[in-house]
């Protein structure tokens, strides 16, 4: 079943939160801002099925806020780098940090 699309919606929160509303994305374009490009590295990192990671990854690089470039030929490799627009969320992303650790604090192991 697929989501109901928000792409042409009049919100921009709605708009925004189609291309990127899901926590894998999320997390992902997170990783990036702190680095990583490579998808072995998002692989180990978030714990993801790379088949599920593949489609995260597309599905940001259509949105614009990744870019797909090739730093291997044989084997054909490729890296994912913020654009301007994947650079210009992590402020979103920082602000998810502030409110999460201020209302969803981690817990202490008892």
């Amino acid at each position: 079943m697929r989501r109901k699309s928000f792409a042409e919606d009049r919100c921009p929160v709605a708009r925004t939160l189609d291309r990127v509303g899901d926590p894998w994305s999320m997390l992902i374009l997170r990783d990036a801002g702190f680095g990583s490009t490579r998808f072995d590295q998002f692989e180990a990192s978030l714990g993801i099925a790379p088949n599920m990671l593949s489609r995260r990854l597309e599905t940001l690089v259509e949105a614009g806020m990744l870019e797909r470039q090739l730093y291997s030929e044989k084997p054909e490799r490729f890296e994912y780098l913020l654009t301007p627009r994947g650079r210009d969320f992590q402020p979103v992303l920082a602000a998810l940090k502030s409110f999460g650790e201020r209302h969803y604090p981690k817990r202490r192991a008892r």
